[in-house]
C-alpha cells in the first residue's frame, strides 16, 4: 500500500521525534503527571517558620497526590536555605519558605547571598503575615509602651535589646523603633527567638520585638509582657495589646511575611498545578484556623502581588540599613 508523504506529515513526525528524544511530554500530560515523586519544601529557619512549613506540607499532601517533605537548611539569616532553592532545577520538586528576613533584609547585609530576589525565584504565594510585638519582662515594672519609653530614655545606653540575629526583621524593627522614639540601647544578638525570650526572662536583655507566633505562648502565660504590636490595627491573637499607630508612635514597620517560592522559570503546567493547590489550601477554613491559632494572619496574595510586596519591603529595609549604618558585623 502506497502512503502519500506530505510536508505536514514530515514536520509532524519530526516534532514527535524531537519531543520523544528530549524526554519531553505535552503540556497537558506534564500537568497531569506532576508530581511523580516527593516534593521538598526547604525551611531556612526553625521556630515559627518550620512549624508553618510542616502545616503546609500536611495540607498540600492532600492536594498534590504525593509526599511533600520539609527539609531544614538553616543559617546565614535564611540565605543558605533560599540559595539552595535558587540553585535547584526548576521542575517543581524543590520549593522554599520565603521569609521577610531571607528575602528583604539579609540580601542587603550579606555580600553574596546566593540569589537575586528579583530574578532567582518564582513567587508562589504569601501564606501568612505576622505582626511583631514589643515585649519585656514583667519584672521591669512597666505596663504601657509610654512607660517603657520613658524608662529607657532615662537610662541612655543602659538597656539591652535582643534579636534572633543581626539584620533580620526582628533586629531592624527594634532599631527603627529606637530611632523613632529616641531610645539609645545596646543590641545583643542571639541565634533564635526562644533564646531571646529566655534572655529577657533571665534579665540579660530588657526588651525585644518578637514575632507573635514565636512568643504568644509565653505572653499568654504571663512570663512576658506585650506592650505594643506593629501595624495600624490590633493583632487578632493579642486583642488587648494596642498597635503602634494607636499609641501614636512615629515608627512604621511592615508585617513579617511567610511565603512560598520556587526556582525561577518553572514550566507553566507545573506552576499552574502548584498555584491551584496553594490557593485551595489558602481558601480552606481549616487551614486558616490553624494559621490563626499559631498567631499568624492568613493571606490570599499570590504570584506577582507577592513579588511586589517583597520588593517594596526590601526597599524599606535597605533604606533603613543604610540610614542607620547597620552592618553584618554590628
Amino acid at each position: 500500500m502506497n502512503r502519500t508523504v506530505t510536508r505536514r506529515t514530515v514536520l509532524g513526525g519530526m516534532a514527535c521525534f524531537s519531543a520523544g528524544a528530549l524526554g519531553l511530554a505535552p503540556a497537558g500530560a506534564w500537568a497531569a503527571a506532576y508530581p511523580e515523586k516527593p516534593i521538598t519544601l526547604v525551611s531556612p529557619f526553625g521556630g515559627a517558620v518550620d512549624i508553618l512549613a510542616r502545616l503546609i506540607a500536611q495540607q498540600l499532601n492532600k492536594r498534590l497526590n504525593g509526599n511533600l517533605i520539609v527539609e531544614s537548611k538553616l543559617g546565614g539569616s535564611g540565605t543558605i536555605g533560599l540559595a539552595a532553592v535558587a540553585r535547584a532545577a526548576p521542575d517543581g520538586y524543590t520549593l522554599g519558605m520565603g521569609t521577610s528576613t531571607a528575602l528583604t533584609s539579609a540580601p542587603h547585609l550579606i555580600k553574596s547571598p546566593g540569589y537575586d530576589i528579583s530574578r532567582s525565584f518564582t513567587y508562589l504565594g504569601l501564606i501568612q503575615t505576622s505582626r511583631q510585638v514589643l515585649e519585656v519582662s514583667p519584672a521591669l515594672g512597666v505596663n504601657t509602651v509610654q512607660e517603657f519609653i520613658a524608662l529607657a530614655k532615662s537610662k541612655p545606653g543602659k538597656f539591652n535589646f535582643g534579636s534572633s540575629g543581626i539584620g533580620n526583621s526582628i533586629h531592624l524593627a527594634a532599631e527603627e523603633f529606637n530611632h523613632a522614639v529616641g531610645i539609645q540601647a545596646v543590641h545583643i544578638p542571639f541565634k533564635t527567638g526562644p533564646e531571646t525570650d529566655a534572655a529577657i526572662m533571665g534579665g540579660e536583655v530588657q526588651y525585644t520585638f518578637a514575632s507573635v507566633p514565636t512568643s504568644i505562648g509565653l505572653i499568654n502565660a504571663g512570663k512576658l509582657k506585650a506592650l505594643v504590636v506593629t501595624g495600624d490595627t490590633r493583632d487578632p491573637a493579642l486583642p488587648d495589646v494596642p498597635s503602634l499607630k494607636e499609641v501614636g508612635s512615629p515608627a512604621r514597620l511592615p508585617d513579617q511575611m511567610f511565603g512560598m517560592v520556587a526556582p525561577a522559570n518553572l514550566p507553566a503546567p507545573v506552576l499552574a498545578a502548584l498555584s491551584k493547590a496553594i490557593q485551595a489550601m489558602q481558601a480552606d477554613p481549616e487551614f486558616q484556623a490553624a494559621v490563626r491559632r499559631g498567631g499568624g494572619i492568613p493571606s490570599t496574595i499570590f504570584g506577582e502581588d507577592f513579588r511586589k510586596m517583597v520588593m517594596a519591603d526590601s526597599q524599606q529595609w535597605g533604606d533603613l540599613i543604610k540610614r542607620l549604618g547597620i552592618s553584618a558585623s554590628a
